[in-house]
């Protein structure tokens, strides 16, 4: 009986990861090719039809060794600890913790100086909640004014693009719910060529861990979900 649950909880693997090739394939490479420093030619994609046609690309250009290394998310870990108590950050630090009980500092400066002292990419922006009702304030608010036939309702559209201009900054500025473990998977993620140079593990096994977790994340999809023979594009 437990069998037949679990076939019937686990999904079923990706056909594709629906690539368009409208420049959505380009920022994947990009992303690939900035963790694991590495450059691909237009004649050495062109072949490739699969997310394993890619991998074994991305592997035939790293130095991979047998030997299991050091884990890269806790070194990254360690180095936003570090990076944070040098920006007076008391008390106990925990993958777990939250970001925005650490710093008030905004997002996308403890992100740039953080990549700056680490000399590591720095990573995307995480987008609070407050993020999407603070965009649609700024899209009625704009169609309102656009729209206004008194000035009460150019006045009330007007509040409304502030209103919403406010909200949007406030949800990108903080952390949300991100955690101090989060950062540091994403920093690790982002970062492979860095952190393998300081002795990082760099079996093949956690390079296809790390290079479908950067596939997963550009494509918006789950990374368990992606195989080797899932299709680049759809």
């Amino acid at each position: 009986m437990s069998d037949v649950l679990c076939m019937i909880a686990t999904p079923a693997p990706l056909t594709t990861l629906g690539l368009a090739g409208d420049g959505d394939d380009l920022d994947v490479l990009v992303a690939i090719e900035r963790s694991f420093g590495l450059s691909f030619k237009d004649e050495e994609t062109s072949s490739w039809e699969t997310v394993g046609d890619f991998y074994e690309a991305v592997l035939s250009k790293l130095a991979t060794t047998a030997i299991q290394g050091k884990c890269s998310t806790s070194m990254a870990f360690y180095d936003v600890q570090r990076f944070l108590r040098s920006r007076g950050s008391a008390g106990v630090i925990r993958p777990s913790t939250r970001l925005r009980d650490l710093t008030r500092i905004r997002q996308a400066a403890v992100l740039k100086a953080l990549a700056q002292e680490t000399e590591t990419a720095p990573v995307p922006l995480t987008l609070g909640w407050k993020t999407f009702p603070g965009i649609a304030l700024l899209i009625f608010g704009i169609a309102g004014l656009l729209a206004s036939h008194s000035p009460i309702m150019a006045v009330l559209s007007a509040m409304g693009i502030v209103a919403g201009w406010v909200v949007m900054r406030s949800g990108v500025a903080s952390f949300g719910t991100t955690s101090v473990g989060d950062l540091s998977s994403e920093i690790a993620r982002s970062n492979f060529a860095v952190f393998a140079a300081k002795g990082a593990d760099t079996r093949p096994t956690t390079v296809w861990r790390i290079f479908r977790d950067l596939l997963a994340r550009e494509a918006g999809v789950r990374p368990e979900l992606i195989s080797r023979q899932t299709r680049l594009l759809a």
